[in-house]
């Protein structure tokens, strides 16, 4: 799908101590009142497949799509403790967020993660246990983190999840409570890495992609 028709610009989003917030802003010709936003991982940003492809369809399912494109592979933020990394990036899906909600009139909301994002996530809805109207994404999730498993599982709105069953960082955590878990939808791959890619074999990697973009589709209505 050609983003021509789309006005694609970024918004002025002020993080953590002052820092600017790369972004993508892709909006609808026309407005709309549903806007999706996206938290790629470390080293698998928004232009990687699966987040591809979720904005692809989003955008044709009538989502303005927001994503983050901040740098965390960065030597600065490599330099920073445990601690005050997970402080700059949450800050980061916060700022985020909050400047997507203002930047439209929107009623239906889409959170999106990939791995890292995941993090960011969970500690928002934390934070924000009503967002009204909300669906999320979890690519997979790194449930074997509490705070993410346990924010899976407090979700009471739709819930989809695509992870590997050979990725540890999916695996290892309470699955089972979260594939039983009522309103979520799994996809889950025996062999795929943390991308969801089977390395050396493209022809299953792509229909790996299509089955979790297909599924995407019909959870996102």
């Amino acid at each position: 799908m050609s983003r021509d028709k789309f006005n694609i610009t970024s918004l002025e989003i002020t993080g953590d101590e002052g820092r600017n917030v790369s972004n993508q802003f892709i909006q609808q010709e026309s407005p709309g009142n549903k806007l999706a936003v996206l938290y790629p991982g470390m080293r698998y940003t928004c232009d990687r497949p699966l987040l591809y492809f979720t904005t692809e369809l989003l955008l044709s399912k009538g989502y303005d799509v927001l994503q983050l494109w901040s740098n965390y592979n960065s030597p600065q933020f490599k330099d920073l403790s445990k601690s005050d990394k997970t402080i700059q990036i949450i800050a980061d899906g916060q700022a985020l967020l909050e400047s997507g909600r203002q930047a439209g009139t929107y009623t239906q909301y889409m959170l999106c993660g990939k791995s890292l994002g995941t993090i960011t996530m969970a500690f928002i809805l934390q934070a924000e246990p009503d967002l009204e109207a909300l669906r999320t994404v979890w690519f997979t999730p790194l449930i074997h983190l509490p705070p993410v498993a346990e924010s899976i599982l407090a979700q009471t709105s739709p819930v989809f999840i695509a992870g590997s069953l050979s990725d540890d960082t999916f695996s290892s955590g309470p699955i089972d409570r979260i594939m039983s878990k009522p309103g979520t939808s799994v996809y889950t791959s025996d062999e795929a890495d943390h991308s969801l890619e089977i390395p050396g074999d493209t022809l299953q990697s792509l229909s790996i992609l299509d089955q979790v973009i297909t599924r995407l589709s019909e959870f996102s209505g």
